[in-house]
């Protein structure tokens, strides 16, 4: 894996089998659409309405962005995509946005405000080794796209609510707290309890806690998200597979275990590195996924600087 992939804020993502990346969209409810593309495994959602579409998510160049808008023409020719709402910051999620240019794109306040930073980062480590990442299903040519992509940024930002009419239903945005960063949306799509959580759920690999993740704080923003979802909800994860609310709560009752764990250890006066390297039972994930989670955590119990 190159460092862009180590370093990322993602894991390794999942296969290209069976239960991979499929080609094009999949209705997952009434007019509500999924597409998972085999370049770092990620999703892309579609809700068609009588008075236009919202894509959500867009992949990590302008390129895939592009590629994303012809399989919604295929799909629905005459609906014209109005509206992109970003889950959160990363660049697998909103480097595409450039590619729709007659759309309204929407996202959180916080992405409004580090988008041009975290896109310098992630392609500051693209240049110094661009490299391909067979494991994330992308190439030295995928990696070169996200690089000549000029970013673009959401045209409308929100605190904690928002709300798209597509005339005959309603797309919401909502904003519960940090998680996986601190700009996580969840899209819901009331009519056929259809929710879309971003990175702050993932089916193919571990949760990610990046370099801006919260993970004391992340099983109480899911926990929040939790009251819009149920055993028949379809749940879209930001990479695998769609899930249902009881996937939702296993994964937040994981990362409050791991939360649990990292305050134990701070609290308890014993230093970072032994709490990175001691092994736990509690852990539902091994231990060298949890370096950043661990450490950032150790950071959030750190006294303010006079």
């Amino acid at each position: 894996m190159s460092p862009a992939g180590r370093a990322g804020p993602y894991p390794t993502y999942g296969s290209t089998g069976p239960a991979g990346p499929t080609t094009g969209f999949v209705e997952v409810a009434d007019r509500v659409f999924v597409a998972r593309y085999k370049q770092w495994d990620v999703n892309v959602g579609l809700v068609l309405g009588r008075d236009g579409a919202v894509v959500i998510d867009t992949r990590a160049s302008d390129v895939q962005g592009s590629q994303v808008l012809d399989d919604v023409r295929r799909l629905a020719r005459d609906i014209e995509v109005r509206h992109v709402v970003n889950t959160h910051v990363h660049f697998d999620h909103t480097f595409g946005n450039a590619a729709f240019d007659t759309a309204t794109v929407h996202a959180h306040d916080n992405v409004g405000r580090t988008l041009e930073a975290d896109a310098e980062r992630i392609k500051g480590l693209f240049r110094a080794d661009p490299g391909d990442g067979p494991e994330l299903g992308y190439t030295a040519r995928d990696a070169a796209d996200v690089l000549a992509t000029a970013v673009r940024g959401p045209d409308r930002t929100f605190c904690s609510h928002a709300t798209i009419d597509l005339g005959d239903r309603v797309v919401t945005m909502a904003y519960a707290g940090r998680g996986h960063t601190d700009g996580d949306v969840a899209v819901h799509v009331p009519d056929t309890d259809a929710l879309f959580l971003g990175d702050l759920i993932e089916e193919s690999a571990h949760p990610s806690f990046g370099i801006d993740s919260w993970p004391l704080e992340w099983a109480d923003t899911l926990a929040s998200h939790l009251v819009e979802a149920s055993d028949r909800s379809v749940v879209v994860p930001g990479h695998g597979r769609p899930v249902d609310g009881r996937f939702v709560a296993r994964q937040r009752d994981d990362i409050a275990a791991v939360a649990a764990v990292i305050r134990e250890r701070r609290l308890g006066g014993g230093s970072l590195e032994d709490a990175l390297h001691e092994p736990d039972s509690r852990l539902p994930y091994p231990l060298d996924h949890l370096g950043s989670a661990i450490r950032r955590g150790w950071e959030q119990f750190s006294p303010p600087t006079p």
